[in-house]
């Protein structure tokens, strides 16, 4: 028997039924979208992998390397500090937090695509 391809079609399949699944079973959407967040962003890198596997594409030296994880991590890292520093103050002296968990999930959902895929596109096209 031939293994099932995996293309992209399946893994938005596999994502709305990853979401689909939480959501029925814990009643709460947020949860869902982490799952089917989860899902297509793990196929999205493992899609990333096997196309650059494929391809005979430009080994990077290892500046080129050290660039992308430093600025990947200065990233992360800044967009991080500016949510804790956001939470600290909204606690501390507003004693109120504004922030509903969906808008955090989508937050911190953004600052991952940010740091680890479309930052080092950027720092790999300099």
């Amino acid at each position: 028997m031939k293994p099932m391809q995996v293309n992209f079609l399946t893994s938005i399949i596999g994502s709305v039924v990853g979401f689909g699944i939480v959501y029925l079973i814990t009643g709460q959407i947020q949860w869902g979208i982490i799952v089917g967040l989860l899902i297509g962003v793990g196929s999205a890198k493992w899609f990333r992998v096997k196309k650059q596997e494929a391809s005979d594409e430009i080994e990077y030296d290892e500046r080129v390397n050290n660039n992308i994880k430093n600025a990947s991590l200065q990233t992360f890292s800044i967009l991080n500090l500016m949510l804790f520093v956001y939470l600290l103050f909204s606690e501390q002296i507003l004693n109120e937090h504004s922030i509903k968990t969906g808008h955090l999930l989508i937050y911190l959902a953004i600052t991952f695509i940010l740091s680890y895929y479309i930052v080092p596109l950027i720092v790999r096209r300099k």
